[in-house]
Order: C-alpha cells, then sequence, then structure tokens
C-alpha cells in the first residue's frame, strides 16, 4: 500500500485508504448526517492512523458549522452537574460534535459568554445558568440555537420536584416522624433561582410549619451541608429532606466527626440519587433524577434545532422516584 505523507494527508486520502466516498469522511467529521457507529469508528481510526488534521477555518467555511457545543454552567461542585455534562458529551460525540465548557457564578458574565458563544464559536448553546431566563439566552445567542436546561419551551421537560417531594414527606411520616426538617436550595441545577420545593413543604397539610426547621442555603452543595450541620442536628427534627446528595454528605461529614450515628438520631433523605449516594455510609435513602433521560432529551432538543433530520423529542414529565437506603428508619428504633 502507498504510504502517504503526514504533511499531505487529506479526506480523499482518507476515503480512498478505506474505500469508501469523501463525502461519508466529511459526514462523519460533521456530523451532518447520521453515519453508522461502526464506519464512524474505522474513520476516525484511519484519521488518527494517517494523521490527518482537519483545517478548522476550512471546514467553517465548507460547512458552515464548528462541531462545538458551548455548555455554561454557574459551577461544578453538584455531582449532578457534572453527570449531566458527561453524558452531554458522550451523546454528542456520536453525532460529532464537542463541548465547549465555560463556568461563572456571574451573571453579567454568563451574559457575556453566551454572546461571545453566538460570534461564530459554535453550533448550539446549553444554558444551565438558574439566574438566566431561556428569552433572554436565545436573545443574546443572536440565532445560534440554545436551549436553557429544563426550562426551555421546545418539547418541554418537566421535573416534578413537588410531587417527588410529597412521596419523600409521606415516606417520612409513615416511619413515625413529626418533626420534618427541609432544606431550602436557592440554586436547584437547572431550576429557577428559587426553590420549587419551598412552597411544597409548607403547604404539606402534616407540615408543623416550624420556621426553625426551615434551613436556606444559597447553592446545595457539600459546604453547605457543613454550614448549617450543627443547626440542623441540634434542632427538634427526627429527620431531613436535604434537598440533594451534596448536602446531605455534609450533614453525614459533620455527623462522624462529632460522634453521631446516623439514622439513630436522625433520618436523611437526599435528592439527586448521584453515585455518591450509594457509597456513602449508611447508603443515602434519596429522591432519583433520571440523569441519563434528562440529559438526552435535552440533548435531542438542540439537536433538533442544529440537524434538518433530527426530530424533537416528545414532551415529557418525571416525577422523581424515592430510593429507600439506610440512612432512615423507624423514629425510636
Amino acid at each position: 500500500m502507498k504510504t502517504i505523507s503526514q504533511n499531505h494527508v487529506t479526506m480523499t486520502d482518507v476515503a480512498r485508504h478505506l474505500g469508501i466516498s469523501k463525502t461519508t469522511v466529511s459526514h462523519a467529521l460533521s456530523g451532518k448526517r447520521p453515519i453508522n457507529a461502526k464506519l464512524r469508528a474505522e474513520i476516525l481510526s484511519t484519521i488518527e492512523e494517517l494523521g490527518f488534521r482537519p483545517n478548522f477555518a476550512a471546514r467553517i467555511m465548507n460547512t458552515r458549522r464548528t462541531g462545538l457545543i458551548g455548555l455554561l454552567v454557574e459551577n461544578l461542585k453538584n455531582p449532578h452537574t457534572t453527570a449531566l455534562l458527561e453524558i452531554f458529551s458522550k451523546e454528542l460525540e456520536r453525532y460529532s460534535l464537542q463541548t465547549v465548557l465555560a463556568t461563572t457564578e456571574n451573571m453579567d458574565r454568563g451574559r457575556e459568554l453566551i454572546a461571545k458563544f453566538s460570534e461564530g464559536m459554535v453550533d448550539g448553546i446549553l444554558n444551565f445558568l438558574p439566574g438566566l431566563e431561556p428569552d433572554e439566552a436565545k436573545q443574546l445567542a443572536r440565532g445560534v440555537p440554545c436551549v436553557t436546561y429544563l426550562r426551555h419551551a421546545e418539547a418541554p421537560l418537566v421535573l416534578d420536584y413537588s410531587t417527588g417531594l410529597l412521596n419523600a414527606l409521606s415516606y417520612l411520616r409513615e416511619l413515625g416522624h413529626r418533626k420534618i426538617a427541609f432544606v431550602s436550595i436557592g440554586k436547584r441545577a437547572g431550576s429557577c433561582p428559587v426553590d420549587p420545593c419551598l412552597d411544597v413543604y409548607l403547604q404539606w397539610e402534616f407540615c408543623p410549619h416550624d420556621p426553625s426547621l426551615i434551613f436556606t442555603l444559597h447553592e446545595g452543595t457539600v459546604a453547605g451541608g457543613l454550614e448549617i450541620a450543627e443547626a440542623v442536628f441540634s434542632s427538634s427534627a427526627t429527620a431531613v429532606f436535604t434537598g440533594n446528595d451534596a448536602v446531605a454528605a455534609g450533614l453525614y461529614h459533620w455527623a462522624h466527626n462529632h460522634g453521631i450515628r446516623i439514622p439513630d438520631r436522625l433520618s436523611i433523605v437526599g435528592g439527586d440519587n448521584t453515585e455518591m449516594s450509594q457509597q456513602m455510609f449508611p447508603p443515602l435513602t434519596t429522591l432519583d433524577l433520571p440523569v441519563e433521560r434528562l440529559a438526552l432529551h435535552t440533548v435531542h432538543v438542540l439537536l433538533a434545532a442544529i440537524i434538518p433530520e433530527e426530530t424533537l423529542p416528545e414532551p415529557v414529565t418525571i416525577i422523581p422516584e424515592l430510593v429507600i437506603r439506610n440512612s432512615t428508619a423507624p423514629i425510636g428504633r
């Protein structure tokens, strides 16, 4: 077989090497048309073997696409967010799309980043900033497809936190708990800046409406859980809904350092079912957010705006399911 100099490898050389058309190689790189997964893997392997490096500027001129998707998040402190991002990246790779990640907790900076993304840098944008409304994000994107996680109007994805919380509270009541504390998280991943669960907790017919049992955090992190842990364990609560698994991990850490056993002193319910919930001791009772389903739905809403052959997924409502483990127990066991 003729040896190809790596300095002069072209897309035509890759196609000839595999006995396929140049167009097929182009589609595998651009994601403009779906390519059989096995064939795409062979194309990418051959590209690596031959040392073909597509010219980025030429690619944009020829396809009018960069092959990049901008992801804008506040931070990477929440395991739920990082799990979402991992699935986003893997799914987008199936369409020959790569991700560009930007993080900021400053809304003005977030607006600047979306505007910068829209300057020919990316083919689409996924917005995770709770403080940035979908309409404003789209306006800043200036025609570049922009999808805001959990708040997009196209094929709506509704995460029914309210019903999930009621199921968790009812379960704790069945265990005999009457003093149930609640951690209100101002910034839930992908949600609005106001915790949608707080009103549900306050309106629950069995709620004691005791202000001393409500704890407020700006964001749900392990550090946040540590920050409120002493107050939670010093309260009259026998159980607590922490809002997410990271906050629960903070409570666990504090309890361990102070020789307090869970759930003997306090039954704890998390709110993500992240990997850490199964690794904690005892394993954490938590509400399951089906991260893969959430991620794939969101990605395909964006893909439908980028790729003409893609269709919008059906609208869906997801109720977080309570996963019962060993961090909860009947009162006074």
